[in-house]
């Protein structure tokens, strides 16, 4: 009974790794979800620069942090879909291409932050809000 379980386990983990896209449309609208939510984890950095000088600096610290973690995390799940078709397959790359560039982008962030703070705000806030509008 035990290894049924753990192989039902095995099989429900495996299983989640990937999900499928029956179809473009399918697959379009997992890419508009996942930048959907690229979209908001970059919107919700974006305020935090914006607002850099007015917070501690391991509050900042910790919401870029979580930025980053989420922008990876969304990369990753969009990552296992299996994309139907060539068309498909364009769709995946830009997608991905966009989700890495935020997450580059406050990944530099968290580098200047940990080496004395955010260099320019002003600026980094608008490259942040101008990639939130490519995600969107």
């Amino acid at each position: 009974m035990r290894a049924l379980l753990a192989a039902v386990a095995l099989v429900v983990m495996l299983g989640g790794c990937v999900s499928p896209a029956w179809d473009d449309h399918d697959y379009a609208l997992k890419a508009q979800e996942t930048t959907k939510t690229a979209h908001s984890v970059v919107e919700m950095a974006r305020l935090a620069v914006q607002h850099s000088t007015e917070l501690h600096g391991p509050y900042l610290k910790t919401v870029l942090t979580d930025a980053a973690v989420d922008l990876g995390n969304v990369a990753q799940q969009f990552g296992g879909v299996q994309p139907p078709s060539d068309a498909s397959d364009q769709v995946r790359d830009r997608t991905l291409e966009k989700v890495q560039q935020a997450e580059d982008e406050i990944d530099a962030l968290l580098i200047q932050l940990r080496r004395g703070g955010i260099e320019q705000p002003r600026q980094a806030a608008a490259r942040l809000e101008k990639l939130a509008g490519e995600l969107q």
